[in-house]
């Protein structure tokens, strides 16, 4: 890709350059077309310069195809047979396949059954459905360790109940879903989680429902994979001993290991990935959990993040290699006000200051071992919002981190946002949070933005920019190999060439192919359209 010259440029310690848009991306409209009345809409870019979106209201499924280079909607398909109770649980690529994956409840069985359906992308069409599984009683959303203030489910209206996990070489797909406990107190309650291994066609390799060996007050699954051969892999934390431990389940059963890593932090989740010697774990740790109480009187569960925690575990359990990579005082205090800069130094002083609520959104390997985390601030809390006071969803701050091969932190980055919504339903279409993607030489970091952030400098808070009230289309373009950061103002959400940009979602832009994103938007008159910006 070429190099991009900047028009917005960041240069620590100052975010230059007027409200001008960048001059390093082309943005052009597509041809408008009816629009799909859907609860969920789910996208994928597949070869040949297409996109297919599949839509589900109710039992209705309606699927489109998309031609990137033309900007027009070639096919568009819609099906009602699809049985009661059907909700999408997951739009999946395998190899060259597109899967629509949705589950159904039997309301007088009380369980839920789980099918896939292929999508022929030539004709954007519907293969028969194939059942995968059906449970032995009814199915939750999965707990997740420590996000106490956490929408789960942001993707899907409604949450998802069954969790479709590749294997690291994506030639195993897991399904993972948690079943209704029996009991209700934590203390007393042993989780019975599934798992359901099949190959890239969905054909069933092994499946069991599995007993966890603790109670549920007792343990935290932090992270889930399906190793490369099939086996299912938990990474838990044990309470009691605030230690970890390693869980491998298959057809046989469920074999747990100590792992020696560090104990005594707090995790709220980690990400997995394949290393060159096993598996690498990827988490914030916390000193703790505080207990934040607002002005007037509302309070909230808060992790307080010191930093990041990297270790590798090999085949057999053993831990191969752990760093630790706690951040510095500076970097916890840019872009924050000077009373919580202040706080934060009395934090310091005492040995704990930290960013808080910030979760790992990302983690990007290159294939010479080397990899890019991408945290970002997320968190409930009770608040104004306009003359009532209500509960409100913020997205915060973006930290990334680029670490090498050998486990050297290269550098580290924060950027700076400010995004706030209710947190009710309309959370899910305000069009906050991000979309990450790294290409040939950058990670670029989309999101909706405040205008008056254009000029913002390292020692001043961001703006707050509200869910559904217009800004800009910003990125924060990152080099892969100094850090450096750009800033780019891609387009103006309520002025697209003449037209306004109505329920913009992050969930709604995809990577096509090097340096070309695509949007679909609504533009009123019950028509869609899409927007393309590519990298000059």
């Amino acid at each position: 890709m070429k190099k991009i010259i900047l028009s917005l440029v960041m240069c620590l310690p100052l975010l230059v350059s007027a409200q001008k848009l960048s001059d390093d991306f082309k943005v052009s409209k597509g041809e408008p077309f009816k629009v799909v009345d859907a609860a969920t809409k789910l996208y994928l870019a597949i070869d040949g310069g297409y996109t297919i979106a599949a839509k589900m209201h109710g039992e209705l499924v309606t699927l489109q195809k998309f031609n990137v280079n033309g900007m027009k909607e070639v096919e568009r398909n819609v099906y009602e047979d699809f049985p009661k109770y059907a909700k999408v649980q997951e739009l999946i690529k395998v190899g060259n396949k597109v899967f629509f994956i949705y589950e159904a409840y039997n309301k007088k069985a009380k369980t839920f059954t789980l099918y896939s359906r292929e999508i022929d992308v030539v004709t954007c069409k519907f293969n028969k459905e194939v059942e995968l599984l059906t449970t032995s009683r009814p199915v939750v959303a999965a707990r997740i360790a420590g996000a106490t203030n956490v929408l789960v489910g942001f993707g899907v209206v409604g949450g998802k109940k069954f969790e479709i996990i590749p294997s690291f070489d994506e030639s195993k797909i897991m399904v993972k879903y948690r079943l209704k406990p029996l009991i209700r107190k934590d203390k007393e309650n042993y989780d019975e989680i599934g798992f359901f291994v099949f190959d890239t066609n969905f054909e069933k390799i092994w499946g069991n429902e599995t007993k966890m060996p603790y109670v549920e007050a007792d343990m935290n699954n932090l992270a889930t994979a399906v190793k490369n051969n099939g086996e299912a892999f938990l990474l838990t934390r044990i309470n009691k001993t605030q230690s970890f431990e390693m869980m491998v389940v298959n057809e046989d059963g469920l074999n747990k290991q100590k792992l020696n890593v560090k104990s005594g932090l707090v995790f709220s989740k980690f990400d997995l990935r394949q290393g060159k010697n096993g598996i690498i774990a990827v988490g914030y740790y916390a000193n703790g959990i505080e207990y934040k109480v607002s002005w007037n009187g509302a309070g909230s569960l808060s992790m307080n993040i010191n930093g990041l925690y990297v270790f590798e575990i090999d085949e057999d359990g053993g831990v191969v290699r752990e760093n630790d990579y706690p951040f510095s005082i500076d970097l916890i205090k840019q872009y924050r006000s000077e009373r919580q800069k202040k706080k934060a130094n009395a934090k310091e002083a005492k040995g704990n200051a930290g960013i808080s609520d910030l979760y790992v959104k990302n983690v990007e390997m290159d294939a010479d071992g080397s990899m890019i985390i991408v945290g970002e601030i997320e968190y409930t809390r009770q608040e104004f919002y306009g003359p009532q006071q209500k509960m409100v969803k913020h997205f915060g701050n973006m930290v990334v981190t680029k670490i090498d091969a050998k486990g050297n932190l290269v550098w580290q980055k924060k950027l700076p946002k400010n995004q706030a919504t209710l947190a009710d339903a309309y959370a899910a279409i305000s069009g906050l949070g991000i979309y990450s993607v790294k290409g040939e030489d950058a990670l670029y970091i989309l999101f909706a933005d405040n205008r008056k952030n254009a000029n913002l400098t390292i020692d001043k808070p961001a703006a707050a920019h509200k869910g559904g009230l217009g800004g800009y289309l910003s990125a924060y373009r990152v080099d892969n190999v100094t850090g450096k950061i750009e800033k780019h103002l891609i387009m103006d959400l309520t002025n697209i060439d003449g037209i306004k940009a109505y329920q913009f979602q992050v969930s709604r832009i995809l990577k096509t192919e090097e340096g070309v994103f695509v949007l679909e938007v609504y533009i009123k008159g019950k028509k869609d359209t899409m927007i393309k910006m590519e990298l000059k």
